[in-house]
């Protein structure tokens, strides 16, 4: 189940160093590779301090995961500055596992929790880099892999559903062209690594209610990808309501 995840996340960034080479992405190779071993170390740091801190075995692989998608949502670093923000999401993400937890599950997305609280008290937030038209080919073959081992292509098909048809009636009450919004949304945006990779994390995947239905859920991921998609640089600071909403149902 990680292992998968693993070689996915692997195989994006891998992707990204090759087009980083070629100067189809705004940063160099060598940017990428030094801020994703940061947020590997940091994370690892992290995640055995914690281990021992509250008693519990350790699973390096999960920890690994954390910081592969960190590394995908977060611009490498240029500054002294940028390093620090890398290293308090890292911080952050690793504790919210252990400290927003009940009975040893967490109730967050690890990395989605951390750029919430980035963004809220750093007032610094995520790029989503990775959702780029030449990143989409594998995000979309990796991330429905990924989905079809957790078993939550309904989750994915369900949320990419709802948060397609709220943007289009926003953009249509908005006077917007549809097309071009459609466009941005399908090849321009996270929306398919957020709901491939990180909506169908095992602890805090959304599962069925009495009816059999994702409702909530997937208005709620709804509401928090119409933040991320609209490529903001300063979101709103009530977007870390809607990532409590993305929590189990």
């Amino acid at each position: 189940m990680y292992r998968l995840v693993l070689y996915v996340l692997i195989g994006m960034l891998g992707l990204a160093m090759l087009l980083s080479c070629f100067k189809l992405l705004s940063f160099s190779p060598l940017m990428l590779l030094a801020s994703t071993l940061f947020l590997l170390i940091m994370c690892w740091a992290m995640n055995t301090i914690l281990t021992r801190v509250f008693a519990v075995p350790a699973n390096v692989e999960s920890a690994t995961i954390t910081a592969l998608i960190l590394a995908l949502i977060l611009d490498p670093a240029q500054s002294s500055g940028d390093i620090q923000f890398l290293g308090w999401a890292a911080i952050l993400a690793m504790a919210s596992k252990y400290i927003l937890a009940v009975r040893h599950k967490h109730l967050f997305n690890p990395a989605a929790i951390a750029v919430v609280i980035t963004a809220v008290v750093l007032n610094k937030s995520a790029s989503w880099w990775v959702g780029t038209t030449d990143m989409l080919p594998l995000v979309l073959f990796g991330g429905w892999l990924v989905a079809r081992k957790m078993r939550q292509e309904d989750v994915v098909l369900v949320c990419c559903g709802v948060v397609l048809a709220c943007s289009c009636m926003l953009t249509l009450l908005q006077g917007n062209t549809l097309l071009t919004h459609l466009k941005q949304m399908l090849v321009g945006s996270p929306l398919f690594f957020f709901t491939t990779i990180m909506l169908t994390e095992p602890l805090t995947a959304p599962r069925p209610n009495h009816y059999g239905g994702f409702t909530p859920h997937s208005l709620a991921c709804s509401s928090f990808h119409n933040c991320i998609s609209a490529q903001c640089t300063q979101p709103p600071r009530w977007h870390w309501f809607l990532e409590t909403f993305s929590r189990t149902w």
